[in-house]
């Protein structure tokens, strides 16, 4: 008995797409390490009271400020909002790339541009279970350098903190790295 081609067809098709969209349940499961939480636990006093999304904007722009600043050799981003980085923000990050940084950037729905000599920003998105996708962040990082704006969306506004604290910028730094480990990045290491 001759094997039906178009049963033939459907099993290779089947083979195919197996390999291009693996199972959800061979999927490794999303971090749920929060940001903010691993910066809060270590200076809790840092953490300062809720406030509004448009209250912060003025506190992330002095971090933004501050990582222009000599110093900087990476830049790490974690956007709230779905979709391109507003123009501002890549224009900054674009700055420090320039001098020589590198700058990482996380969001929901967030183009991927993963460029292999790290000419421009690199920019990806989270994954749609990934619990950071309710927080915002921005940090500074260098030999000589630690300063992180960090916020969580809560039900009535944004637990958020400013600070320059080593132990609570490395972890956050780590904290979003882990998302991208793939980039073999790691947090600068202080100098003495």
């Amino acid at each position: 008995m001759t094997p039906d081609p178009e049963e033939h067809v459907e099993r290779l098709r089947a083979a195919v797409l197996a390999l291009k969209a693996p199972q959800a349940a061979k999927r490794a499961p999303a971090p749920t390490s929060s940001v903010f939480g691993r910066a809060a636990r270590a200076v809790p006093d840092d953490v300062r009271p809720r406030t509004s999304r448009e209250a912060l904007a003025a506190k992330v722009r002095n971090v933004e400020t501050s990582a222009l600043m000599a110093g900087t050799t990476m830049v790490l981003v974690v956007c709230p909002d779905p979709g391109p980085l507003p123009p501002s923000l890549m224009k900054t990050l674009d700055l420090l790339v320039s001098s020589g940084a590198v700058a990482v950037a996380l969001g929901p729905d967030l183009p991927r541009d993963v460029p292999t000599d790290r000419s421009r920003p690199l920019t990806l998105p989270l994954r749609t279970d990934d619990d950071l996708s309710s927080e915002w962040a921005l940090l500074a990082l260098g030999p000589e350098k630690r300063v992180a704006f960090l916020a969580r969306r809560g039900t009535d506004g944004w637990d958020w903190m400013i600070t320059r604290d080593p132990v609570a910028v490395h972890r956050a730094g780590t904290a979003i790295l882990e998302r991208v480990p793939f980039l073999r990045l790691r947090v600068p290491l202080l100098e003495d």
